[in-house]
């Protein structure tokens, strides 16, 4: 492949008596694909593609109404209820202590995990089916993000490894069903963007190019999982997926979060904004997000703005988990739904 990306797959095989077959000798093919930059494994078995109900059930939508119905009482993001239940940063940082873009507000989290935590509301509604997330929402969201990352970048200069990052309904790790996003940032990368840096500059100094600029063009001209563009987002299917039904956003012209403009904001709220509305099509209710940065101000050439969207399990009565021992211990992550049909369903979304 030109370029230097590579899109690499190995073919095993897995023979057994099944006795859904009778007890029949059958054997079942597993093909193993590879990530172009950091070459981390995804699994692939035809066999799975109509059991995904195996996997995941069906969204209990009467079962959300209710829990949703029944927390919101007691929610610090609803109506005014932020104004008095959440804290706030040194007049220093943020001089009026919270950032505020139309129904978004962001304000430090009371339980970091980073030296820089932040919680941003996303809307007024309580709860909302991922069909319902406009892009003006997310946009706000956005909006106030940058505010923050600008008022970090002066107050703050340490800080200079930052993600924006979501949750969304409890199976993907949110406490309140309220939409919220989340910033992070420390003078020290997380462990993923570390190792993404040391990909993406090795890449730079053995091709000469960005590996994100170059892997916009090799999947646009290929066309099997690109979906498409929101403004200056390009958007597509990840071949080698780290998470379920993964589809990545990338800004093949900003370097780190700082450049970001309002037309990159908006292009990124609106493809975000059709990739759940794609999940609610496929009877997802639930996700994660995670938008990257290079490190603040260093205009490091061979990395890019990017956003990565998984879907997360169903919420119904007791499920299960769908991060196990593979994905967990192994890093190995499960392909339910091919990456070039979720291309497909998105595309219908975008257009």
């Amino acid at each position: 492949m030109k370029k230097g990306i590579r899109f690499e797959k190995h073919v095993q095989k897995s023979t057994f008596h099944n006795p859904m077959l009778g007890n029949e000798l059958d054997t079942q093919e597993i093909t193993i694909r590879r990530d172009p930059l950091t070459g981390y494994q995804s699994a692939f078995n035809p066999s799975l593609e109509d059991k995904v109900a195996v996997f995941f059930g069906p969204s209990d939508q009467a079962l959300i109404d209710r829990l949703a119905q029944e927390s919101e009482a007691r929610c610090f993001l609803c109506g005014d209820n932020w104004k008095l239940a959440t804290p706030t940063y040194p007049k220093e940082l943020i001089p009026e202590g919270r950032i505020q873009v139309g129904e978004s507000v962001l304000f430090p989290n009371l339980f970091p995990v980073a030296h820089v935590h932040a919680v941003i509301r996303v809307g007024d509604k309580h709860y909302i089916r991922l069909g319902d997330f406009e892009a003006g929402m997310i946009q706000e969201a956005f909006q106030a993000s940058r505010e923050f990352v600008q008022a970090l970048s002066e107050g703050e200069p340490d800080v200079r490894y930052i993600s924006i990052n979501g949750n969304y309904l409890h199976p993907a790790g949110a406490s309140i069903p309220h939409p919220h996003f989340q910033i992070a940032g420390a003078d020290l990368p997380f462990t993923y963007m570390e190792g993404l840096f040391g990909h993406s500059r090795r890449y730079l100094e053995e091709h000469g190019s960005c590996y994100w600029s170059d892997l916009v063009e090799v999947e646009k001209e290929l066309g099997e999982r690109y979906i498409g563009e929101t403004g200056p987002a390009c958007w597509l299917a990840s071949f080698s997926p780290q998470g379920t039904n993964e589809v990545l956003g990338i800004l093949p012209d900003r370097k780190d979060f700082l450049e970001l403009k309002e037309e990159d904001l908006g292009g990124l709220a609106r493809g975000l904004s059709c990739v759940l509305k794609g999940y609610d099509s496929m009877g997802i209710s639930t996700f994660n997000f995670a938008v990257y940065s290079g490190p603040l101000g260093e205009k490091d050439e061979s990395l890019r703005c990017y956003i990565r969207i998984i879907s997360r399990q169903n919420v119904y009565e007791n499920y299960r988990t769908d991060d196990y021992f593979l994905q967990k211990l192994l890093r190995n992550e499960l392909i339910l739904t091919p990456p070039e049909i979720l291309a497909t369903t998105m595309r219908e979304v975008l257009e």
